[in-house]
């Protein structure tokens, strides 16, 4: 019986000698950054917080990695200064693009690697204007697309506004992202604009706004595809004067 307590006890002891050795792997400071590209304008892509991100795979760990995703920004912009330094796969998704058909294989490392990616939009949200009247707010806009073959149906244009520079389907005020202030669109590309892409129809959406309050406006349109993510306009800032 003692014979097995010693057995027990030092086999324990081993445990926690082992648990206590110090962890000699470094922390991981690799480095990648980047943009989302619209390769039909060669500008960021303009996008909401969480409307699409990064995937990547560390193909030098393992065969079969689990997947990462790296946020990209408003402004189309990402990074992460937190990687293992190794070689990935990585590709954009889940937004509103056609899909990527090409993997880009990354050699990421603690120098630091600036990685882009050129994406192909569904639409584009052009000639954007907000104009005040009062308190009366019209914003307005029209579309073009891209790519006309095979584009899923038209859903819906819908303002966005905010009381700040976070403006998106993500970030908006609640009373203005109702079925009063959008138009219902539910067409195919064919009935509202033309085989080169170009849009028949302005959209337009007026909305009464409070005295003395300042706002981030955008206006975005969404097609029926997977993720039914948003393509956007530029933001806007509207200044309401307070009342007199």
């Amino acid at each position: 019986m003692k014979k097995a307590i010693y057995i027990l006890m030092a086999a324990a002891a081993a445990l926690l000698s082992s648990c206590m050795e110090i962890d000699n792997f470094d922390a991981p400071a690799a480095k990648v950054e980047g943009r989302l590209i619209d390769k039909t304008t060669g500008q960021n892509l303009l996008v909401d917080q969480a409307d699409t991100h990064i995937r990547i795979w560390e193909r030098s760990y393992s065969t079969n990695p689990a997947p990462q995703d790296l946020a990209v920004k408003m402004d189309g912009t990402y990074k992460n200064t937190r990687l293992f330094s190794g070689t990935y796969d990585m590709l954009p998704l889940d937004g509103a693009y056609w899909p990527c058909d090409t993997t880009y294989n990354v050699a990421i490392g603690k120098a630091g690697k600036v990685q882009d990616f050129e994406v192909t939009p569904y639409l584009h949200v052009v000639d954007f204007t907000a104009e005040l009247d009062g308190t009366t707010l019209t914003l307005s806009c029209k579309l073009q697309a891209p790519v006309t073959e095979g584009l899923p149906m038209v859903i819906e244009v819908r303002p966005f506004l905010s009381l700040n520079h976070f403006c998106g389907a993500a970030n908006h005020i609640d009373y203005y992202y109702t079925d009063d202030y959008r138009v219902l669109i539910r067409k195919a590309w064919s009935r509202i604009g033309d085989a080169e892409g170009n849009g028949s129809e302005t959209y337009s959406v007026s909305m009464q706004v409070k005295p003395g309050y300042h706002y981030w406006v955008r206006m975005g349109v969404q097609v029926n595809n997977q993720y039914k993510n948003w393509n956007y306009s530029e933001i806007k800032e509207i200044d309401v004067p307070k009342a007199n």
